[in-house]
């Protein structure tokens, strides 16, 4: 069984199930002279950043500056048709009220770095209740599931920046940010992290290195790893249920460093396989 997540698990339900979740996405429509086809869109999160901090309540900026906690995440991508998309997801109702409700207000704004104005052409808003989030510990269903890296990610690691995937950092970033959002501890309980690394393995990727700017034509690049994965759990339904609702957060939270700035994007992918057909590959460019 997994005796050792119990304790843990139970802190996850208790805490904060009356909050939600919302997301935010702005699709961005720039100037039509503007080379749309050129533009490393995830490059444009620390600007967008700025943006949305500059339309925010300004004390709680303020606040979230002087203790470097930020119940949000945000990245910029390009859709399926070439389309720029700014998603913003808050991770409780505080967050929402401050940051998404004024955003919801931008039309449009001016990028200074590139001197170019984006107006919003379409914006679309959805609400989870964290109760909701987690009922996905009482699944436990699946035991693989396809990760997709849509933005620049990496992890710090004694001091290192780690541009490889590694489940025991990714789980133990997720538990941390989970716990530091709904019960302001911001640690994770280790045997539960090595129950989970134990019991869980990344099966298949197709990864690529990819440098993000923390602003715009710098040299200051932050080495990271963008791409698909899939993850397999070997172990009971009460770590599948676990697995499979800290990488729902992940999709609203992001995941690894710097996920306030535009890295660390996520979103889970149909598995298109049934189990046990995975095999070890990929390739790393």
């Amino acid at each position: 069984g997994f005796r050792c997540a119990v304790g843990p698990v139970e802190a996850l339900r208790t805490g904060g199930l009356m909050e939600h979740i919302s997301t935010l996405s702005l699709h961005l429509e720039p100037p039509k002279d503007f080379d749309v086809r050129r533009l490393d869109a995830c490059s444009l999160g620390p600007m967008l950043q700025s943006v949305l901090l500059d339309n925010a309540d300004a004390a709680y900026a303020a606040h979230m500056h002087e203790t470097g906690f930020n119940p949000y995440s945000q990245y910029c991508y390009k859709d399926v048709d070439g389309g720029i998309v700014w998603r913003v997801s808050t991770l409780n109702d505080e967050a929402s009220l401050r940051l998404i409700v004024p955003a919801r207000r931008i039309e449009g704004f001016r990028l200074r770095n590139l001197d170019t104005v984006f107006t919003v052409s379409k914006q679309v808003c959805e609400t989870e209740s964290l109760s909701c989030l987690l009922g996905k510990l009482e699944g436990g269903e699946d035991s693989s599931f396809r990760v997709q890296l849509v933005t620049p990610t990496a992890f710090k690691s004694k001091n290192r920046y780690v541009i490889m995937p590694d489940v025991r950092l990714i789980f133990q970033n997720l538990l941390m940010r989970y716990n530091q959002v709904y019960s302001g501890e911001g640690e994770a309980d280790p045997e539960t992290i090595s129950y989970i690394a134990e019991h869980t393995s990344i099966t298949s990727y197709n990864l690529r290195s990819h440098y993000f700017p923390r602003t715009m034509g710098a040299r200051d690049k932050i080495p990271a790893f963008e791409g698909t994965m899939t993850i397999h759990i070997s172990g009971p339904q009460s770590l599948r249920g676990l697995v499979s609702m800290l990488l729902s957060f992940g999709e609203v939270a992001g995941v690894g460093i710097k996920t306030a700035m535009g890295m660390g994007g996520m979103r889970l992918l149909p598995t298109g396989q049934r189990r046990g057909t995975t095999k070890l590959g990929g390739s790393v460019g």
